[in-house]
């Protein structure tokens, strides 16, 4: 989503030499970070005392890491300025305070937590789980805007120097496609372009994923004003999904693909191509995800060249939160982006029915990081877990 590259995710906290052999070798071993929360230990500034907790871009290793920040803006904002972090998208090099009522340290003690507490930390965790649904909104909210005094940003980002006008952020004559729409990101979005009205609201959104029932389930819990339509990878291309897209009476089709399965956008093309109500549609496709595979060269090359073929436009979450920066201001967007998170995490189990977090500890073992990350490749970890580490 945020297309932050593999050496980049390596570069971010660079291997130490005082790391144990054979792990302090560079060349072989790399540090991946996580997205989490971490309490300041040590400080020489003034502004942000011992015990602040700060929200970020993390190491998954359970050892003291040092951080050059300076301050950012708005307030508890905190920029990381080290040298060797400097090629990383400023999205990953921000770090904000969280407001606690718990010490940290009671947070992740496995001694019974308060009700009050407890509600905290399944907050922090599906905060981590779904980093801060920064994506989400700002692809719903700033990309899909029709709002003519703020004008919809370009996928990738104003930076990018690519046009992206008004008209292509309405959504008012079109039906949204949302592939792998069990996905994390996907779930926020829907919830928020669910959430549209008027003239800034799709005429239907049509969610395809392998969870069809979980899906269905949070369309009844968060009744919206957009007509919706939930259906399984074998069933996209059906007569009874052409026949529900065409009902819509849409002049656009944007495809909002966050990684579906297999042929999954295939189908979707080839459903719009051969239904006479469909054809005359304008498509966009709008690749924020891949799917969830080890992807071979030849794949990757693919990959690529249906990129340029298709006319895909893509996604990164950084550009467009740059650009939001820049023209609406630190202090308004963040105030905006934090209420509606708020809100999001009031509503998170009717949003993502089902979900469980799942909480692990430590790096090595299987119930460490290591663990988690082995039942990933093997695909083990069922739809509806959220798996978070305490790493103390």
């Amino acid at each position: 989503m945020e297309s932050l590259s593999i050496a980049g995710r390596w570069d971010a906290y660079p291997v130490s030499e005082d790391y144990p052999a054979p792990y302090n070798d560079s060349s072989t071993w790399g540090v991946l970070p996580a997205w989490g929360y971490a309490t300041v230990e040590e400080t020489t500034i003034p502004e942000l005392p011992k015990g602040a907790l700060l929200y970020g871009f993390w190491p998954t290793v359970s050892t003291p890491t040092d951080l050059k920040l300076k301050r950012g803006s708005p307030e508890g904002h905190w920029i990381e300025t080290s040298d060797h972090r400097q090629q990383l998208m400023p999205l990953y090099n921000r770090y904000t305070v969280t407001p606690t009522s718990n010490p940290i340290s009671d947070l992740v003690a496995l001694n019974p937590l308060s009700d009050s507490a407890r509600d905290e930390l399944d907050r922090m965790a599906w905060t981590v789980l779904f980093l801060g649904g920064v994506a989400g909104f700002v692809l719903s909210e700033y990309v899909f805007s029709s709002n003519p005094t703020q004008p919809p940003i370009h996928p990738l980002g104003n930076q990018a120097g690519l046009h992206w006008t008004l008209s292509d952020g309405d959504l008012s004559s079109a039906v949204v496609v949302n592939l792998a729409a069990s996905t994390k990101t996907a779930r926020v979005f829907s919830y928020y372009l669910s959430r549209k009205s008027g003239s800034s609201a799709p005429l239907g959104l049509l969610q395809v994923t392998a969870a069809v029932p979980r899906i269905e389930e949070a369309d009844r819990n968060l009744p919206s004003s957009v007509p919706s339509k939930v259906v399984g990878y074998g069933d996209i291309d059906s007569k009874e999904s052409a026949e529900w897209l065409a009902s819509r009476k849409a002049s656009k089709i944007v495809i909002v693909d966050f990684g579906g399965r297999g042929s999954a956008l295939d189908d979707t093309l080839s459903l719009i191509r051969n239904h006479a109500g469909l054809q005359s549609c304008k498509v966009v496709i709008v690749k924020v995800g891949n799917e969830q595979k080890v992807y071979s060269m030849e794949e990757f090359i693919a990959g690529r060249a249906a990129m340029e073929e298709l006319g895909k436009v893509q996604f990164n979450t950084s550009g467009v939160q740059d650009t939001i920066l820049e023209s609406v201001g630190p202090e308004a967007y963040f105030a905006t982006k934090d209420e509606q998170w708020a809100k999001w995490l009031d509503d998170r189990h009717l949003s993502v029915p089902g979900m469980q977090i799942v909480f692990g500890s430590g790096v090595s073992g299987a119930d460490g990081v290591e663990g988690g990350w082995d039942r990933l490749c093997h695909g083990q970890v069922r739809a509806e877990e959220g798996l978070v580490y305490k790493m103390q």
